[in-house]
This record gives structure tokens, C-alpha cells and sequence, in this order.
């Protein structure tokens, strides 16, 4: 008996892994990927490789090399729709995702696991990891700063609290949630954790760093094209908007475009800064609440980093206020069905 077997006979909780990957064999990080999804002290019951109409052989190789991993197709239909795919083929009560270019630590699937185990209603909660950032090019993992003041709603429409490569959560909660939106052009995972976290669902994360997220020029996320990315994400945030009362809305919104703006000048340069400010629509005046969040943050982001997660919480309560706002509840997306 296999050791996942040994796992699922004993009543213990049992995953299914979702992969999803677009010619990852020729990119260059799929079998570290892999490897890592094997290592697991814990292991998955199940791992679905969703391959996205790859063009470098990507399935052909990993069901030579990995017999063990279930490779599936996607027609070419997106990150999000593979993720579906995934989702509606896994054949067990808890659901893990990974990027092909990220790798898991050892213990990441027993830790959350421990949790779930702990914990009084599993299926309201998304369990997240804490992550370090892996470059390409080498070197040591570095510690990523976990960010809690976005793990609530509506601070969550100020930044994504989460990595999906480190999220674990049940078929019940993907169920009750409905699919990711596949009709979005980017950032379909951040809009799926704000209607969790909207619809009163919570967010736990591991104790350990989990995950290693692989920072390369190729992702959507690059420095490259970082101006495009703040522009998709802003019209992803714009229809949650709407289920706030208006002033908060407004400070929210304005918060945005200045954290963005302070990003851009410190990564990009002004030019960037410029167009994305030129490319924003519509731009809200900030007010004085806005801009005291903005001008702690920016000297919390200088702070040392054992102070910072506190302090951004703080920070953040100022800007939302101190009554927390009741959760916007909505149906289902539409989609494949789960």
C-alpha cells in the first residue's frame, strides 16, 4: 500500500494537487516543481498536472518521467479555466494549487493539514502559507513579508493576502464558492480570495515559511510589465467596490492608486508612475484620512521588520475604520461546474 493509501485508510485528510502549467518542461522549473510535490512528508493522494495546450511535448515528458501524476488537458483556455479543470477532476476532500514554477518545503501539505485537523469549521477557512521569494538566477530563499493587514474584508481590496501556490482548502468551500472567473484577464485568484473573505470566510497561515516563490522575467507579475499588472488588477477591485458604503469605497479606491504610485516610483521609475496615473480611470482625490493611512504606511514600510506586520494593521484600521463592515455576500460566479 502506497504511502498516500496508508493516509486516506486511516481517516486523515487527503489531497489532490493541482499543477496547471503552459510549456513548463522548456521553461525550465517544472520537474524542480515536481519533485517538490513528491518530497512531501505528507503526501498528496493525488497529483493533476493541467496542462494549458503546452507546445513543447510538456505532457508527453512528465507522463514518462512521472507516471504518479495525472496529466490532463486544458484547451488553451487560460490559468484560470486550468485551475477550474483541476478543481472539477479532483477526486479528494482537500485541494491544493501550484504554479509550475514555484516549490513547496517538505512540510508544507502536513503543517496545513495539522491545521485543518485543529481546526472547529476547516471549511470556512483558506489556508495559506507563509512564503520566501526564490530568484531564477540562484541563492538563498528570502523571507517574504507575510501580509496579514490584507487577510480581512475589504482590506483585502488594498493588496492579495495570499500566494495561490501555498493555498489549501476544501472541495466544500470551492463548492460553495463557485469557479474562478475565467473571464478576467489577470488576477482571477486575488478576486477569488476577496469573495471568500467578503463572503466571511478566513484566512490562516501556516507557521513556517512553505512555499518558495520563483521570481523570473517571463511571469505575469514581472517587474516588466508592472504598470499593465497594477491596471488589470484595478479593474478587478472596481465591482467590489460597489458592495462598500460609498466613502469607503472612495478612500479605498484612492489608497490603491497611491500604495501603486509609491510602487511604481520605487521599482519603475517615474515614467511608469506617469502612464499608469494617465491610464487610471477614474482618479479620486485623496482625503485627509487617505492620506495619513498612506504617509504611516510609507513609514511603517521603513520600520524594522519584526514591527511592521502590527503596524500595517494599524495602519490599515485607519483607513477602514474601526467597525468592521458586514460581509458582502453574492452567488456564485458563473463557470464549470465544481
Amino acid at each position: 500500500m502506497t504511502p498516500a493509501a496508508v493516509h486516506a485508510s486511516a481517516g486523515a485528510p487527503a489531497v489532490s494537487v493541482i499543477l496547471c502549467t503552459r510549456n513548463g518542461w522548456s521553461r525550465g522549473f517544472l520537474e524542480e516543481t515536481l519533485q517538490s510535490l513528491l518530497a512531501q512528508s505528507w503526501p498528496a493522494s493525488e497529483i493533476l498536472l493541467i496542462d494549458d495546450a503546452s507546445s513543447d511535448g510538456t505532457p508527453a515528458r512528465v507522463q514518462q518521467a512521472y507516471p504518479q501524476v495525472t496529466v490532463l488537458p486544458n484547451a488553451a483556455s487560460g490559468l484560470a479555466a486550468a485551475r477550474n479543470t483541476g478543481v472539477a477532476a479532483a477526486r479528494f476532500p482537500w485541494v491544493a494549487f501550484i504554479d509550475d514554477d514555484d516549490i513547496w518545503c517538505p512540510e508544507k501539505l502536513a503543517e496545513q493539514l495539522a491545521q485543518v485537523q485543529a481546526s472547529e469549521t476547516p471549511d470556512a477557512i483558506v489556508y495559506a502559507s507563509q512564503v520566501a521569494t526564490l530568484n531564477s538566477h540562484g541563492g538563498n530563499p528570502v523571507a517574504w513579508a507575510t501580509p496579514r493587514q490584507f487577510a480581512a474584508w475589504p482590506a483585502c481590496l488594498l493588496g492579495s493576502p495570499i500566494q495561490p501556490s501555498g493555498v489549501l482548502l476544501s472541495k466544500q468551500l470551492l463548492s460553495r464558492m463557485g469557479p474562478f472567473s475565467e473571464q478576467l484577464k489577470e488576477g482571477a485568484a486575488y478576486d477569488y480570495w476577496i469573495r471568500c473573505l467578503s463572503a466571511g470566510m478566513a484566512i490562516h497561515y501556516s507557521t513556517n515559511i512553505l512555499l518558495h516563490y520563483r521570481q523570473h522575467h517571463p511571469q505575469m507579475t514581472a517587474m516588466s510589465r508592472k504598470v499593465e499588472h497594477f491596471l488589470n488588477i484595478d479593474a478587478v477591485i472596481m465591482p467590489h467596490l460597489a458592495h462598500l458604503a460609498p466613502a469607503l469605497a472612495y478612500r479605498i479606491h484612492s489608497a490603491r492608486l497611491l500604495n501603486n504610485l509609491r510602487s511604481l516610483l520605487n521599482h519603475s521609475g517615474i515614467s511608469a508612475a506617469v502612464h499608469y496615473w494617465r491610464a487610471s480611470a477614474p482618479r479620486p482625490a485623496s482625503s485627509l484620512r487617505t492620506l495619513s493611512y498612506f504617509l504611516l504606511d510609507t513609514i511603517v514600510c521603513r520600520a524594522p521588520h519584526r514591527l511592521r506586520p502590527a503596524l500595517r494593521q494599524r495602519t490599515m484600521q485607519l483607513l477602514i475604520g474601526k467597525e468592521t463592515p458586514l460581509p458582502a455576500l453574492r452567488p456564485k460566479h458563473s463557470g464549470h461546474p465544481m
